[in-house]
């Protein structure tokens, strides 16, 4: 079956170049459009710089960078774009292309918190598509978003944990660079260096655990109502986010019920055997000091699903209170990878034409 053709947004730059990686011998996506700023417009892929381990994808670096042009994209036959845009920048572009009929996956914040576009994570909020119907009756086309990249880990690493009910959260997250994009902070700032504070971050949190979460009512979505506490912190690490998480139960639970829960945690019948998708999206970690981003970052691998799942690890339990730590990958899980994995997911249920998984 021929692949459906899909474009990159921002892909010279950090999350753009990881949706190359990602998308690069797709079994169901084939890029064919790869856009940035006009000041690169017909510079070859394969000049730009690498901000990926492994370089450029041989196989995309003739293509000629263009503009941010939704009439040239729609003309080219592109069917969806994943983008990786700055917020500001993603705004319009994003929302044009939908109105042309292209489905727009995007890790920018852009449109998170609009009440007709889900901020999808597949293991949790399937159910949330329905919204996409909604904006399918606007428009040929839709946006769906990924979380912030600290949501992400955090979000997953609470499933397990949603039967038993949810009151509040205390988190501490511990932020590698690369969540700035590039160029990023400034070296003389981070090396040697913690920063705590990270602009708009923490509301983010807050905010979209609410969304991922809510169920579907009478009138759109009812935001879960727990309280969140957050702290966010740069660290100099490179590439993995560590977050520090207390949760606040119904009710007194044991360490070994807890532990069962993560350990027996299995992906959703609707996810499983998806290209993108980890056989187990969330992994246990027995050893004191794990999990560290230089050791499981790519959990969830080999292959096309390094860096999708998300580690737990220094697990505790006193009485209602469940502490533990957990670990994702920025760029994958939180960026790239989420959007990709929403991608499939639409595919296979039906919202996007012309392919099948």
């Amino acid at each position: 079956m021929e692949k459906i053709k899909v474009a990159v947004l921002g892909a010279t730059g950090m999350v753009g170049q990881y949706f190359l990686h990602l998308l690069n011998d797709h079994p169901c996506f084939q890029v064919v459009a790869v856009c940035a700023s006009d000041a690169r417009i017909a510079q070859p892929l394969g000049e730009v710089k690498s901000l990926h381990p492994a370089g450029i994808p041989e196989d995309m670096a003739h293509l000629a960078l263009m503009g941010l042009d939704a009439g040239t994209l729609a003309g080219a036959g592109v069917q969806i774009v994943f983008s990786g845009l700055p917020a500001d920048i993603a705004r319009g572009i994003e929302m044009e292309l939908a109105q042309r009929g292209i489905h727009v996956f995007s890790n920018a914040s852009a449109w998170r918190m609009d009440p007709l576009v889900p901020i999808l994570i597949p293991e949790i909020n399937s159910a949330h598509l329905a919204l996409v119907q909604q904006q399918l009756q606007q428009r040929r086309g839709f946006i769906i978003t990924n979380a912030n990249c600290t949501t992400t880990g955090l979000a997953l690493s609470l499933l397990p944990l949603l039967p038993l009910g949810i009151r509040r959260l205390i988190i501490a997250s511990y932020q590698a660079v690369s969540g700035a994009g590039y160029p990023g902070i400034p070296a003389l700032d981070i090396s040697g260096n913690i920063i705590p504070f990270i602009d708009g971050e923490e509301p983010k949190v807050r905010k979209e655990c609410g969304k991922i979460f809510a169920r579907i009512g009478a009138s759109g979505l009812e935001p879960a109502e727990w309280q969140v506490h957050a702290h966010c912190i740069r660290v100099p690490t490179l590439v993995g986010h560590l977050v520090s998480t207390h949760v606040e139960l119904a009710e007194a639970v044991t360490l070994e019920k807890i532990t069962a829960l993560f350990r027996d945690f299995e992906m959703p019948a609707d996810v499983a055997g998806l290209p993108t998708a980890p056989a187990k999206p969330i992994l246990m970690a027995s050893e004191k000091n794990r999990p560290q981003p230089v050791r499981d970052a790519d959990a969830g691998g080999p292959g096309r699903t390094a860096g999708m799942a998300v580690t737990v690890g220094r697990l505790e339990v006193d009485g209602n209170i469940v502490r533990f730590v957990n670990l994702a990958n920025n760029l994958v899980r939180g960026a790239a990878g989420g959007s990709v994995l929403n991608a499939e997911l639409c595919l296979r249920v039906g919202l996007i034409k012309g392919g099948a998984i």
